[in-house]
């Protein structure tokens, strides 16, 4: 019998697994795919602090294990070692309030935020940016990763220490002893377990439905483009819209309306700049309430938005899109809980791979029950339940 069970080979699953197999734990991680099939093999690759503080010690309790994690990997990870910097731009006049309070969180946390007053500083640091920007921003943070080889590692980590790592096999339903869930039904038959933790990003309430565990959380879709600049290194650091880490004023809940035509979508600008060359461009947000996208405009409305960002991005080369699911909550911050006789860490949205070393921290202490690293509340279920 395996002590805990996992479910969801993502960064959230793969992270959980490794932090209980190091407590001690004997632990069974389950993927109904191959390990960071979803959004953590299909995202960003950004490490860069969020803009909402109960965030932040989760990040940088994420950050500090992701360091020992690549560094005792036996294969190549890509992660800056150093802080690659952030450029924040104010795309529209109304960005500027909202990166002003950002800055000023920046600051708090002792983290450097300057502003870039005049053209000429402006050139200095990005001369790629457009000249009519309502605002720039230098933070001297933010470091680049390979999404898909981090979640990979965490697991091969987690296999070193003595977890078992089972993937294309799906888990059909939570099975339920008593008041707790004691295991897993699979294609291969029941695996029990003293502890279950359910990671499955967006397919996380299908399976906690049953059991009685009906959260606030639904799937979004994000786009991203890859696109390779005719000049080598045209962008020098991570660039940003102000404000675009999170869903924005986008409500996750579909409706009925998002069926007949009236999803909504958010377009984002980020640029990741590839040690290879080219740039990855996102994001936006979208119901995902049909199993393909309805609107397959969605990349190029991102690759120019981020072309009034970078102007000479308007010639680049397209070299591939793609999209991913996240589980989003109304609030943008994960649940990380234990509710129903099963612990639960889903919820993340884009910040999966921000966050998902802290959350295992949390879900650690929880099934181990010793002390959480820092407080859980703004995390748990309840919060987002009626009474």
């Amino acid at each position: 019998m395996a002590d805990v069970i996992v479910v969801g080979g993502g960064i959230i699953g793969a992270a959980c697994a490794l932090e209980l197999a190091e407590r001690g734990a004997s632990v069974t991680l389950i993927e109904r795919d191959h390990l960071a099939a979803g959004a953590s093999g299909r995202n960003l690759g950004l490490l860069v602090m969020p803009d909402d503080e109960a965030l932040v010690p989760m990040y940088r309790a994420s950050l500090a294990g992701y360091r020992e994690v690549v560094d005792a990997a036996g294969f190549d990870v890509f992660m800056d070692r150093e802080p690659s910097g952030v450029i924040k731009v104010a795309l529209e006049q109304e960005d500027v309030e909202p990166a002003t309070r950002h800055a000023e969180l920046l600051a708090a946390q002792g983290v450097t935020a300057r502003s870039l007053q005049s053209a000429n500083d402006v050139r200095e640091v990005e001369p790629a940016l457009a000249d009519d920007l309502p605002a720039v921003w230098y933070v001297a943070e933010g470091r680049r990763v390979d999404p898909g080889a981090l979640t990979v590692a965490l697991a091969s980590s987690a296999a070193a220490r003595g977890a078992v790592i089972r993937h294309h096999l799906p888990v059909r339903a939570l099975h339920v002893v008593g008041e707790r869930v004691r295991g897993v039904v699979t294609d291969d038959g029941l695996l029990a377990g003293d502890s279950v933790v359910v990671a499955a990003g967006p397919w996380s309430p299908a399976l906690l439905e049953p059991v009685g565990v009906r959260l606030p959380c639904w799937p979004v879709r994000g786009w991203l483009l890859r696109v390779a600049p005719s000049r080598p290194g045209l962008v020098r650091h991570i660039i940003e819209r102000v404000g675009w880490t999170g869903a924005g004023e986008l409500d996750p809940r579909p409706t009925v309306g998002h069926l007949q035509g009236g999803t909504q979508v958010q377009i984002g600008a980020a640029l990741h700049p590839g040690k290879d060359g080219t740039i990855t461009c996102g994001s936006s947000w979208e119901h995902a309430v049909t199993p393909e996208p309805p609107d397959s405009s969605i990349p190029a409305r991102i690759g120019a938005m981020c072309a009034r960002v970078v102007p000479s991005l308007a010639s680049a080369e397209v070299r591939a899109s793609w999209w991913g699911l996240r589980p989003v909550t109304p609030d943008d911050r994960p649940i990380i809980d234990h509710i129903g006789g099963v612990h639960v860490a889903t919820g993340h949205g884009a910040l999966g791979v921000l966050l998902g070393g802290g959350t295992a921290q949390l879900i650690a202490a929880d099934v181990m029950g010793t002390d959480p690293p820092f407080d859980p509340t703004p995390f748990r279920a309840a919060r987002l339940l009626a009474p």
